[in-house]
């Protein structure tokens, strides 16, 4: 049962990392995309010298923007940063269940069904966080996913 409470303690502090790197990521992505979305729109006529000059490159310019305009409200990573971030918070609160559960039976005067009930009590709380955010998608970053692997085993490591 230790073996099972370790596993679960271990992802839910991966996923806890993995989604607000997740969430920032998605937050600067937004922002730099509402930047450009931005200068496009006001350089279309603050620039009008220019673009005089090179119409297909104000064109090209212009019509990637609206196609960015129009579809940002279906690109999910742009718009979840603040659910991945809430996502995040779960996890780490699940997290702490599991802590105190792990450490709880450890000790040589625990009941074995009352760890086992506090952790499927843990387990059902991660499928209600999952169940409650099942809209949003978080996107596979390699990147991310290794940054969180590596600071998921340092915690762990300095911890217990």
């Amino acid at each position: 049962m230790q073996d099972r409470m370790w596993n679960y303690l271990a992802n839910v502090k991966f996923k806890a990392l993995y989604t607000v790197y997740a969430s920032r990521r998605a937050y600067n992505f937004g922002n730099y995309y509402s930047l450009f979305l931005a200068v496009a729109s006001a350089s279309s006529v603050s620039a009008w010298a220019f673009w005089d000059r090179y119409p297909l490159v104000w064109a090209f310019i212009i019509g990637v923007a609206q196609v960015l305009h129009i579809a940002k409200p279906y690109i999910p990573f742009v718009k979840g940063d603040r659910e991945l971030m809430e996502i995040s918070l779960q996890y780490e609160l699940l997290y702490l269940s599991y802590e105190k559960l792990w450490f709880d039976s450890a000790k040589e005067s625990s009941n074995g069904d009352s760890i086992e009930k506090r952790f499927y009590a843990c387990r059902d709380k991660e499928h209600d966080i999952n169940t409650r955010f099942k809209h949003i998608m978080c996107p596979e970053i390699n990147s991310l996913i290794n940054r969180a692997d590596t600071e998921t085993d340092q915690y762990l490591q300095t911890n217990f």
